[in-house]
């Protein structure tokens, strides 16, 4: 079995990580351990702003998508609505 690896990006170190887990298992099944080491490894695999395969733009669209919950088409602070 495949062990996460520090410096390895944290898509690829959670892949490892779930695949220890199951795969079947829900998020709301995790043991208090397990979600410790998500954060964990999730902490100590390399910055996804590191990572070449993504891009800024990207990046925040998720940040603001998922974080914010604002979605593309709606308008920012700094944008007129016509």
């Amino acid at each position: 079995m495949d062990n996460p690896n520090i410096g390895d990006d944290s898509l690829t170190n959670l892949t490892k990580l779930f695949t220890r887990f199951s795969w079947d298992k829900k998020l709301s099944d995790l043991t208090e351990e397990e979600i410790k080491a998500t954060v964990i490894i999730m902490q100590f695999s390399k910055k996804v702003e590191e990572d070449e395969q993504y891009n800024k733009q990207e990046l925040d669209r998720l940040l603001l998508k998922y974080v914010h919950g604002k979605d593309e088409t709606e308008p920012t602070d700094n944008e007129l609505p016509f």
